[in-house]
């Protein structure tokens, strides 16, 4: 007597057959037994299934439902299993067609493992910056911040640490490199350049690129709080020893000497300053007139609004000496291609001017560029001008109620301002010159 199972019936109970931890689907794997692979418990947390036409040839199922290709195989009489890829991004054709490649080179006495580990640490921590620049900066950061980060990551204080394999750098290595900075005077440079290496091995770890699993920079102090500590405004005596000096001084190029003072006429940040082209300016009617995103984005904006500057006689004065330069820069770099930066001017700063005023009998405690734009709003409210005037000038973002309905631009009011402030600042200087 035969038993007769309807046809549905017995493909329902194929799905049913006990599972063992490496399992054959019919000789061999196929597209709908892949789909069909039960999901193993998190007790279980992963599950081998063997391919009958590919020797060696696995398909891991973890109980998070992710699933990887795996070739084993044995080199020198050892055991080893290489992964191939992730299904499904590497189809089940794909998958035999590289593991019978892999084959044929392990029977020519290849170890892909062994391989795989040298070419890990043959990744240098240069070739890790630029698939960090190339696959997250550039792609998914504010075009200034993925400048900035690319400006500090190929700079020459990491050039020693960028070639060593990326896996091996330590704690000591990325110490050395910031000793480095610290020694030139650079203290701006020395968090940024800690924080964006830092922010290099963070996307690395988890990606497990270059064989990267730790973050060695995770755990060293910060160098400097606020930049070594200077975070302050200038006196009327510091202006008046400063910029009586500024345009002088051996060690202060021309083109930082009118930066600085640009920064002091304007209340802008010093990034702002360098990167100018000519083409924001109206000189013929004073103005400095910042496309949208030119500016430095806050939390919440997608893109920093356009901003007007007015300009006093004196910056106006100031530009019209510069304009003869043979570049769409104010401030070209040497090679032309591009614009001075802030870390060039904070090492005319640092190594120049206070250099040369602490030879002298004039002392001025240590400050930064950006400390310039912190006086400028400083003495802009010792002069009587109102809060959201001075907010206005400096561009800060206003979030409150009132700001949201208030749009008034306050243009005669700011130019009114930085008039007074320029004046006052002649006034200053010019005493210091008696």
């Amino acid at each position: 007597m035969f038993l007769c199972v309807p046809a549905r019936a017995a493909r329902i109970c194929a799905l049913y057959v006990p599972y063992t931890e490496t399992t054959d689907l019919m000789g061999e794997l196929t597209a709908r037994g892949i789909a069909n692979l039960p999901i193993p418990t998190e007790q279980e947390r992963q599950r081998d299934h063997k391919d009958g036409r590919v020797p060696g040839l696995i398909l891991r199922v973890f109980s998070s439902g992710r699933r990887s290709w795996h070739l084993r195989y044995r080199a020198d009489g050892t055991p080893r299993k290489f992964k191939i890829g992730d299904y499904p991004t590497l189809s089940l054709a794909a998958a035999r067609r590289e593991a019978e490649s892999l084959r044929v080179e392990v029977r020519g006495g290849a170890d892909p493992v062994r391989e795989r580990v040298e070419r890990k640490e043959a990744d240098t921590l240069g070739d890790l910056i630029e698939w960090y620049l190339e696959e997250h900066c550039r792609k998914k950061l504010a075009p200034i911040t993925a400048r900035e980060n690319e400006r500090i990551l190929t700079s020459p204080d990491f050039s020693p640490l960028r070639k060593l394999a990326a896996m091996s750098v330590t704690d000591a290595d990325v110490a050395k490199a910031l000793d480095r900075i610290e020694r030139r005077g650079a203290m701006t440079m020395v968090n940024r350049a800690q924080s964006a290496l830092s922010a290099v091995y963070t996307w690395a770890a988890p990606r497990r690129r270059a064989g990267v699993v730790s973050n060695p920079v995770r755990g060293l102090p910060r160098r400097h709080n606020e930049r070594g500590g200077i975070r302050r405004h200038l006196s009327d005596d510091d202006l008046r020893v400063v910029f009586g000096v500024v345009d002088s001084t051996p060690g202060v190029p021309p083109w930082a000497s009118v930066a600085l003072w640009l920064i002091l006429l304007t209340g802008q940040r010093p990034g702002e300053v360098l990167r100018a082209r000519w083409a924001h300016f109206d000189l013929d009617h004073g103005i400095w007139e910042m496309p949208k995103g030119y500016r430095k984005r806050v939390r919440g904006q997608k893109e920093a609004p356009f901003h007007d500057v007015p300009l006093s006689p004196k910056a106006v004065e100031i530009l019209r000496g510069l304009r003869g330069k043979d570049s769409a820069y104010l401030f070209p770099s040497r090679g032309g291609g591009g614009h001075k930066n802030t870390n060039d001017l904070n090492q005319r700063v640092q190594r120049g001017l206070l250099r040369s005023l602490n030879k002298t009998e004039q002392v001025v405690e240590p400050f930064t560029p950006h400390d310039l734009r912190r006086t400028a709003s400083t003495h802009l409210h010792r002069l009587g001008t109102p809060r959201h005037v001075v907010e206005k000038t400096l561009g800060h973002v206003d979030s409150s109620v009132a700001a949201v309905y208030d749009r008034h631009a306050y243009m005669d009011e700011r130019r009114a301002a930085l008039d007074a402030w320029a004046e006052q600042l002649r006034e200053t200087v010019e005493v210091g010159d008696e």
